[in-house]
């Protein structure tokens, strides 16, 4: 009654009540307030989670109540529906909240489907369900499905005690893609790599032009790549020489770690056009919507593109070598070994009703933030399992070892993918270094390899 209240009064222009005189105050982990007609239908909803810190309840009502007010012309609710009463407020309040495990290994001792909402959070995304005539098994399984859960393995199972008003509560909390521009305009330029178009063509050149550690043999086709995506006076010379072996098709997919929180998992990148200090590229548009229809759960988005700079620091590259070729860029939020191969699967498919097969790309620096010596010792594990051209082989020894390899899905993906197609996805290394052969820091260093990939 005291959201029911203050949302008339917003509505009206009114005074609300900051404080519910009566109402007990105090820290919890989550709320949910709707919005519904008399028929029950929703209209509205605003939830927020707190699960380590809590939040105060009197005062997150209100802002919750505040974002209904402000969401009601989305929803085409009426004032007049709000002050004759043909609206009622669902209230869920959480309280107590318990770990059983993950999506895969779920352990339901102590949870009451009867008493608890179940809750499955997987990075930015989430999904809250109370309905006591399931099963918590079945919760678990649909609230997985609703997060988009990409790794069941590492997806979070958590119960919290439901205090509501309603029957059946469903709170979800997943991105929505973006179109997005036309052109994608440059992110980390001035960060990851000059924002001075003659600065950035001298790094580049100075990058191509590094002397390599052995005698190199001429540039030639290959299926795939492995390049690191750091700041280009860290990795752009084991970059550069990676890429000067290989012999530029028309079409250039690079396949690379998603390091932001925004927008959708798995996204391609719908940009026609994308752009850096003094050079354009195309993008082909058709081939990004052929592997979103073909590939399950990959999704045009702009949004989870528009902070990322694991693909656009490998464009300059790309616009030096072959000015010409259309780059489509995906970005891997999340998935296990299963995902993978579904991925290279779609993939696969795709690839193979081109006229010619696109350059694959993995854009991965090696582990993070160990020192130089043993970022060394476990770089040469998961690059010994590369070379082997077993898939599976560099997943279990990443996982295994905890190696901090950012791009390992989606250089797994791309060694399916060939493996899928008839193709080797053996490895052979081209240059190997670590942050420290520039910084000269030692302690804490990021490894970085460049790989030809289908010896």
């Amino acid at each position: 009654q005291y959201c029911y209240d203050n949302l008339r009064a917003m509505i009206c222009g009114a005074a609300p009540s900051y404080f519910a005189l009566g109402l007990p105050d105090g820290q919890v982990p989550g709320v949910v307030l709707s919005l519904h007609r008399s028929d029950g239908q929703e209209l509205l909803q605003a939830h927020r989670l707190a699960l380590k810190t809590g939040m105060p309840l009197q005062s997150t009502l209100f802002a919750l109540t505040d974002g209904l007010a402000q969401s009601l012309g989305r929803a085409r609710v009426l004032p007049n529906d709000i002050l004759d009463n043909r609206c009622r407020i669902g209230l869920a309040i959480l309280t107590e909240p318990a770990l059983h495990g993950t999506v895969a290994h779920t352990d339901l001792e102590g949870l009451d489907g009867w008493q608890h909402l179940v809750l499955v959070m997987e990075q930015n995304r989430s999904a809250a369900l109370f309905d006591p005539q399931q099963p918590a098994r079945a919760l678990v399984a649909e609230a997985a499905r609703a997060a988009a859960v990409q790794s069941p393995s590492t997806a979070q199972v958590l119960s919290l005690r439901c205090t509501s008003n309603l029957p059946r509560v469903r709170a979800v909390h997943a991105p929505v893609p973006l179109a997005g521009m036309t052109v994608r305009p440059p992110a980390v330029a001035g960060k990851f790599y000059p924002s001075d178009p003659d600065e950035l063509n001298d790094l580049v050149e100075k990058c191509l032009n590094a002397k390599a550690d052995d005698e190199e043999e001429p540039s030639r086709p290959w299926p795939a790549i492995m390049v690191p995506h750091a700041g280009l006076i860290y990795s752009g010379r084991i970059a550069g020489q990676t890429f000067r072996r290989v012999q530029i098709p028309e079409t250039v997919l690079i396949l690379g770690p998603k390091h932001t929180p925004h927008g959708v998992p798995w996204a391609v990148a719908p940009h026609a056009t994308w752009q850096i200090p003094g050079a354009r590229l195309a993008a082909d548009v058709e081939l990004a919507r052929a592997l979103a229809a073909a590939i399950d759960g990959l999704q045009l988005d702009a949004a989870a593109h528009a902070q990322e700079h694991g693909i656009e620091v490998e464009l300059p590259f790309i616009a030096r070598l072959a000015p010409a070729a259309k780059v489509v860029g995906i970005a891997i939020g999340g998935g296990d070994l299963d995902r993978c191969r579904q991925f290279a699967q779609g993939l696969a498919q795709v690839i193979a009703t081109l006229p010619s097969p696109p350059l694959l790309v993995i854009s991965s620096d090696m582990n993070h933030y160990a020192s130089d010596q043993d970022t060394r010792r476990l770089d040469a594990m998961a690059l010994a399992a590369m070379q082997s051209g077993d898939p599976e082989r560099l997943y279990e020894t990443v996982m295994r070892h905890n190696i901090s390899m950012c791009g390992v899905l989606p250089a797994v993906i791309v060694m399916q993918t060939l493996r899928t197609l008839g193709k080797s996805p053996r490895a052979i290394q081209v240059a190997y270094g670590t942050s420290g052969d520039v910084s000269g820091e030692r302690d804490r260093v990021v490894g970085y390899a460049g790989m030809l990939l289908g010896a």
